[in-house]
């Protein structure tokens, strides 16, 4: 019984010299607990203080956890216990509780909730508290409640600031957040996952696919062409110079679709495609429209552009790649070319390319990815279009020679 009295004791004193740091630095960014070799001795030593702050990062003696938890928990639920009216706790001493049992354990939902509760009263900020959580993860980067509860904050703040000012304003220090985390460990999920949302639901514009769709309702049929060439480029060249991404290959099924489902037969109006890729996008620039287009495109946005999405990856990639050779676009070989792009006999010929040369492991999942995508082209070719200008043997002796 003494025992748990001194504990008590001891653990209300170091609860008021943890609230006391953070009344002393406001701008603490970074928590931890400081491992002690000598904790028996550095305890029993009145004037050792459990609290250190440096820089605004803030130790916690590994000697003073135990007790600071214990008082801080069993204080906590006492007040939220059915029937223990004499227990109430000001909305202070509540967000200094539910902070010290978050410091030290972040899967506590009921201080979560707690904290959720303050903020919905309006007695908690929600930027105080997105600055604590942030805080919390520093500790714990892996903790999924945490992550829950940060979720939930930033619904609220989307509510109140709108969608458009939370991505201005709260966004890019959002995913440094997530970042931050997701480098503490190489396999942290919760943090991924957490970026993941955070992209599904204000930047899913990045997604390629969904940006292409969008961009067909406001570019010409001139600009689309352009378009998809230069995503039909980029796709080519991070096939050729990465052999072994099945994902590449799918997308890449993405883009032929998309030109298909919005051109159609293209091989039977090739001249009218040389018309539209060779023109410039210059048309009825003057109008109302097209200077908006214009604006759109190049105005400043947090959403880069597909193409500025299509070199700023694949150059990364490049850089990251030892022993890049230069490859020529695919785009631009033709140029010189009777084949027309999209076109059967040009994807069955860039399979049979894709795979030449390729070795070990990673030419037999370009092997195998260039085969399952050769069938599924000559599965959705039309009739038509074998038939067309004789091309119909041509794809067969190409599709064969491989």
């Amino acid at each position: 019984m003494a025992d748990t009295c001194c504990l008590a004791e001891l653990g209300e004193i170091y609860f008021c010299s943890l609230n006391q740091a953070f009344i002393s630095d406001p701008e603490i960014d970074e928590v931890d607990i400081i491992p002690c070799l000598h904790c028996q001795e550095e305890q029993k030593n009145e004037r050792e203080d459990p609290i250190i702050i440096v820089n605004h990062k803030l130790g916690i003696k590994s000697w003073c956890i135990k007790p600071l938890f214990l008082f801080a928990y069993k204080k906590l639920m006492r007040s939220r216990t059915e029937g223990k009216k004499d227990c109430n706790l000001s909305v202070t001493e509540s967000v200094q509780l539910s902070r010290a049992v978050l410091l030290v354990n972040a899967e506590c939902y009921t201080a979560w909730n707690t904290r959720k509760e303050m903020m919905s009263s309006g007695v908690l900020s929600l930027e105080d508290d997105m600055k604590f959580s942030g805080l919390v993860l520093s500790k714990h980067p892996r903790s999924g409640e945490t992550f829950a509860h940060r979720r939930w904050t930033i619904i609220q703040l989307e509510k109140h600031k709108g969608q458009c000012e939370f991505i201005q304003c709260c966004l890019r220090a959002e995913l440094a957040v997530s970042l931050r985390a997701a480098e503490c460990y190489a396999d942290n999920y919760t943090a991924w996952s957490h970026r993941a949302w955070l992209v599904e639901r204000f930047i899913h514009d990045r997604k390629r696919q969904v940006l292409l769709k969008h961009l067909k309702n406001i570019c010409s049929k001139n600009e689309l062409v352009h378009l998809l060439l230069s995503e039909l480029d980029f796709t080519s060249d991070l096939i050729l110079t990465f052999p072994g991404h099945e994902v590449v290959w799918y997308h890449r099924r993405f883009v032929y679709h998309f030109w298909n489902e919005r051109f159609g037969d293209v091989t039977s109006r090739t001249v009218e495609f040389r018309e539209m890729s060779s023109s410039t996008s210059n048309d009825d620039r003057s109008t109302p429209e097209s200077v908006n287009r214009t604006s759109r495109r190049y105005s400043p946005s947090i959403i880069p552009s597909l193409f500025e999405l299509a070199s700023g990856s694949f150059k990364l990639l490049r850089e990251l790649n030892a022993g890049f050779k230069s490859i020529t676009s695919v785009t631009g070989e033709l140029e010189e070319d009777t084949l027309t792009p999209m076109s059967t006999p040009s994807e069955v010929r860039f399979c049979n390319s894709a795979i030449a040369g390729c070795t070990g492991p990673e030419g037999e999942v370009q092997r195998r990815c260039s085969s399952n995508y050769k069938q599924w082209i000559m599965l959705r070719s039309k009739p038509s279009e074998l038939d067309c200008n004789g091309t119909a043997s041509d794809t067969r002796t190409i599709a064969t020679g491989s």
